[in-house]
């Protein structure tokens, strides 16, 4: 029972850290959210996790790795990011396993090389997937479905459905139900996510795109996991936010507007120069702590 109890956890816990969640809570209502609006995408999540967390079980990797959710987040995109692009048939389903221990593998690599890929994996397997599918007309494109949406504020709507398309979901319900989730476990990080997607929202609308595009959350989902990801109690966190949300929602545009497939890119290469910048900083840091004290002596 307790073993049971472990691997749901472990299971849950990879969805959650799609959105940098080490919680099981986080991640049964992200669970919940995307079966809520597509439980075929529900399925999609749960198996994808499910086979990329006994992938690392089978290859030996850290169990405090494993535990905290590290192999299954990008696995739980990929599960959902193939249904939500294509009619589920065998292939699909086949492409699904394969793709989450690939991706399992390449965070193994990730974590050992400690190069910080966030969700690379998933960006490379999902792009070179549908590509290949679309090439040889292996599966049907899946139509988009239409969702019935209350009327609500503007800035709520961007913010809403930008933390709803982090999942490839397209409700508000959804994006309230992740939101919550993130809240739950890191409030200043939920926080942060909805101000991130406020300041896309704005640049998008400030650049003429689409309207129904920026209401839509398509420009501010990769500013939400910068807001998520940068997010602290420090000044200079806000600072760390607000930049990476810039990097990520002009990316986006570049990329947008070029017809390339953008899924959470924009996220990571802001966070790379992010992290570039911190490693920067902090070499400053030390550099000026050493002199003080040299001063002081």
């Amino acid at each position: 029972m307790k073993k049971s109890k472990t691997i749901v956890e472990t299971v849950l816990k990879g969805i959650g850290q799609i959105m940098l969640q080490e919680s099981a809570w986080t991640g049964l209502l992200f669970l919940i959210a995307i079966c809520y609006d597509s439980l075929l995408m529900g399925v999609g999540a749960l198996i994808s996790c499910i086979v990329a967390t006994g992938t690392a079980r089978i290859c030996k990797f850290s169990d405090e790795n494993i535990k905290a959710g590290l192999y299954g987040f990008n696995a739980t995109l990929i599960g959902v990011g193939l249904v939500f692009f294509f009619e589920t048939s065998p292939l699909i389903w086949f492409l699904i396993i394969l793709g989450s221990i690939l991706s399992t593998l390449l965070m193994e690599f990730s974590i050992r090389k400690k190069i910080p890929f966030f969700t690379f994996p998933f960006i490379v397997i999902t792009v070179v997937a549908v590509l290949s599918i679309q090439h040889f007309g292996l599966a049907a494109a899946r139509l988009p479905a239409v969702n019935a949406e209350m009327d609500e504020l503007e800035v709520f709507e961007v913010a809403a459905h930008a933390y709803s398309e982090v999942i490839f979901q397209g409700t508000i319900a959804a994006g309230l139900l992740f939101f919550i989730g993130v809240f739950l476990n890191n409030p200043t990080a939920a926080l942060y996510g909805f101000v991130a997607a406020v300041i896309a929202g704005a640049i998008a609308h400030f650049n003429q795109d689409s309207v129904k595009l920026i209401e839509d959350g398509m420009f501010s989902f990769n500013a939400v996991l910068c807001g998520i990801a940068c997010s602290g109690t420090k000044p200079r966190d806000g600072l760390y936010v607000l930049l990476s949300a810039v990097i990520a929602t002009y990316f986006d545009i570049f990329m947008m507007h070029n017809g390339w497939i953008t899924l959470t890119f924009p996220f990571v290469l802001s966070m790379w120069v992010i992290v570039s910048l911190k490693k920067l900083v902090g070499h400053f840091e030390n550099k000026l702590q050493k002199q003080e004290q040299i001063i002081l002596k």
